[in-house]
């Protein structure tokens, strides 16, 4: 019976679509990159962080105002200090959802509005004996709180902010290639669910012209490998032999919050150099 309904909803949404937009939809000329965000405010969380750092960075070259969030109000304000006046910060706790509309307002506050959201927060579990018939209740409840229920929630929150005001918004939500893998841990279970995330709320808000998409980097030269060695990007984990690097996810993530990914909606764009694809694990 859902099916059914989604598939009048599509029905009508598509009529009402093309009666409302056949005279009204100008053509979409392409900017120069430091225009291409122009105009437009991104709130970002996990900006303190290797990923969410080097999008808001690519963000602001691209003409963007950027509000960086994360849990340490130190490392917010110096990342803040390192991206200057076109960025602000606010603190969010992610697994903390009742604080999320509160600390929405608060964000909109210092550029005016938000018509970007990009969530690139995420943990996961860090101890030597770690596999699946160790994994905790804790462990399991502390990762899927910030990477899912977080993320499902902060995005709610956002939509709920956007539509009201007429926002014809992005939501980029940072997901891993590891949701391609058998989900035996906390981590790549909670990024397959952000799959569904991303499918789902694609479907629900393009209607209200939010556009919603992921992406999906493998392993990537940020804190969060323990492997990583200073001055070498090697590992054995992919085929391309290298850790992708946060200013290659920042790239892609540009053109997907503009106008440019408009025609993209409800994918996840996976970065895995090869991880899953070549080897087929």
């Amino acid at each position: 019976m859902g099916s059914i309904k989604d598939k009048i909803r599509g029905l009508i949404f598509t009529y009402e679509r093309a009666h409302k937009w056949q005279k009204d939809i100008p053509i979409t000329h392409i900017k120069e990159e430091g225009q291409l965000l122009e105009g437009k405010t991104a709130l970002v969380t996990g900006g303190s962080g290797g990923i969410g750092f080097a999008i808001a960075k690519k963000f602001i070259a691209c003409g963007c105002n950027v509000v960086i969030a994360g849990t340490n109000s130190t490392k917010l304000s110096q990342k803040r200090e390192l991206l200057g006046d076109k960025c602000q910060s606010v603190v969010i706790n992610v697994s903390d959802v009742s604080s999320f509309d509160e600390k929405i307002s608060q964000a909109s506050k210092f550029f005016g509005s938000i018509d970007i959201l990009v969530c690139s927060h995420g943990i996961h579990t860090k101890r030597d004996n770690f596999d699946f018939l160790s994994v905790t209740k804790d462990e399991y409840d502390s990762v899927m709180n910030v990477n899912l229920k977080g993320t499902y929630f902060l995005c709610q929150s956002m939509a709920k902010y956007m539509i009201p005001r007429k926002i014809n918004g992005h939501i980029l939500i940072i997901s891993s290639q590891s949701a391609l893998e058998p989900s035996w841990s906390p981590y790549r279970l909670s990024k397959r669910g952000i799959e569904g995330i991303i499918e789902g709320m694609a479907q629900r808000l393009i209607e209200h012209q939010i556009v919603v998409n992921g992406l999906g980097p493998g392993p990537t030269a940020t804190t969060m490998q323990d492997d990583l060695i200073d001055g070498s990007i090697y590992t054995a984990d992919n085929p391309i032999g290298r850790y992708t690097m946060p200013e290659e996810v920042a790239e892609f993530a540009k053109m997907l919050v503009s106008d440019l990914g408009n025609t993209i909606i409800g994918q996840t764009l996976y970065m895995s150099g090869g991880r899953g694809i070549i080897d087929k694990r």
